[in-house]
């Protein structure tokens, strides 16, 4: 039989799909199909463990609370935080860099562990930006300084390995504590002379730091928790430079450290809610999304959010409708291209720009340019990376809570939240404020700038990665 042209040119093509599919879908098919019954197993054999409700502690009882805006005081804090602990010192970060800030850091813990006091450290295990490595840590426990990971599950766990603790928290005597959205790595600290990030935490001292210190405790002896395997070989935490003497020309630049002038603003707060999710993979562990969506559908007049992310899904969107519904006006602070290193993030805010066209909702992505309120920045390029709001006139909230879906969905995340201090709402949203001077308005203004307004600043490249981006951002959002 003789077949007709048509039909010849068909048989390459039928030919090519059969391959494809027997060498690549189907394995893919099998691979996912194998890891949702291994995710589905594993948070099975989870559930049968004790299970603790997450930390959700409300206490009405006279606080100090105080604000860290700028990164040097933030540093200086830590440092004289850790300074003054008699008994134990706790802290758990996503990222421990090994830099200058985190030898200051960790120095001045190895001095206060030399001295009797208990010390441990909680670091997350995430691949691409874990360095706190076992000789390190090894190095560290040396000098009396506990060192464990946070999920070291490797890639053969594809859903658990997204699951990471985003807390950032330093305890100390159970009495004080500091959290909110900075790291232990030079960028937080105005240290880096590149790229800097604008943030902020808060300073607490009351007896809501104890909840927050059982926080610690609860994570600390979670399952998703491991000790770094033993180092073969000499361990040394000079290894990584952290116990070495800092040169002469970096004592001589950071000569603001030793002089320890900074003093907390303190605002009193006799109303104060410390919420953090539940150790562990799984949607039903995550607590601070429900609480954050409880404040905003409770404002009455008005909201400002600083974010460094904006990522929206549909759930997102549909509870900022709820809000502005109601008349509420609300205002958001994030990053723009040029302002961020998540190029990804803005990829996915410029797709959706027309969902976020509403009455009363304004977004404002931030220029990169240094702070106003700096007379001498470390670096010509900065970017936003505080996690906080202002709900009308006397609710202020600060944590690790970024607006995206890992937030909601997959990191561990805390939040404190003050009911009735106007004096600390007014600092909170002034500063706000002074960094949306330096923002260009994207949406819900005047004259908006929409998409100009988000890549503004950035070079062609930069613009070429997020385009590139784009279609896999949109199709992955529920892991960004």
């Amino acid at each position: 039989m003789k077949f007709s042209p048509p039909v010849r040119r068909r048989w390459p093509r039928v030919l090519a799909w059969s391959l494809f599919t027997v060498l690549v879908v189907l394995p893919l098919g099998f691979t996912l199909a194998f890891l949702g019954i291994q995710e589905a197993t594993e948070r099975q054999w989870l559930g049968k463990a004790p299970h603790h409700k997450a930390i959700d502690a409300r206490l009405k009882a006279p606080h100090r609370l105080a604000l860290l805006d700028v990164g040097r005081d933030s540093l200086q804090a830590r440092l004289q935080l850790i300074e003054s602990a008699r008994e134990s010192i706790e802290l758990e970060f996503f990222i421990y860099n090994i830099d200058t800030a985190s030898r200051l850091v960790t120095q001045a813990l190895a001095r206060k562990a030399a001295q009797g006091v208990k010390v441990r450290i909680l670091v997350d295990f995430a691949l691409p930006v874990f360095q706190l490595g076992p000789q390190a840590a090894q190095g560290l426990a040396e000098a009396g300084i506990e060192v464990r990971y946070y999920n070291t599950a490797g890639v053969e766990r594809f859903f658990a390995t997204h699951h990471r603790t985003h807390r950032k928290l330093l305890v100390v005597d159970r009495k004080q504590a500091i959290l909110g959205g900075r790291n232990i790595a030079n960028e937080y600290f105005d240290l880096a002379p590149g790229y800097n990030f604008l943030d902020s935490d808060m300073l607490v001292d009351g007896p809501i730091v104890a909840s927050i210190a059982d926080s610690f405790d609860l994570y600390w002896t979670s399952d998703w928790v491991t000790a770094p395997s033993p180092f073969a070989g000499e361990a040394a935490a000079s290894f990584a430079g952290l116990l070495d003497a800092l040169p002469a020309d970096e004592v001589t630049r950071l000569h603001w450290v030793t002089q320890a002038s900074w003093q907390p603003r303190w605002h009193a707060c006799n109303d104060v809610h410390f919420v953090t999710d539940y150790p562990g993979s799984g949607v039903e562990r995550r607590k601070v999304f429900l609480e954050i969506a409880r404040l905003a559908q409770e404002a009455h007049q008005r909201i400002d959010v600083e974010s460094p992310y904006l990522i929206l899904r549909a759930d997102g969107i549909n509870l900022l409708q709820r809000v502005l519904d109601r008349g509420v006006q609300l205002r958001i602070l994030t990053n723009s291209l040029y302002s961020t290193d998540a190029f990804y993030t803005v990829a996915s805010l410029a797709r959706a720009l027309d969902r976020l066209q509403q009455p009363g909702l304004e977004v404002w992505a931030y220029s990169g340019e240094p702070s106003a309120l700096d007379p001498a920045p470390a670096s010509p390029r900065w970017g936003v990376h505080a996690k906080r709001a202002v709900f009308d006139e006397t609710i202020s909230l600060i944590g690790t809570y970024n607006i995206d879906p890992r937030s909601a969905n997959l990191n561990s995340e805390l939040i404190l939240v003050c009911r009735d201090s106007a004096s600390l709402a007014a600092e909170m949203r002034r500063d706000i404020r002074a960094r949306m001077a330096q923002a260009r308005p994207v949406v819900g203004t005047a004259q908006p700038g929409g998409y100009e307004a988000l890549v503004e600043g950035a070079d062609s490249a930069a613009v070429r990665r997020m385009w590139l981006v784009s279609p896999l951002a949109n199709w992955l959002d529920f892991l960004m």
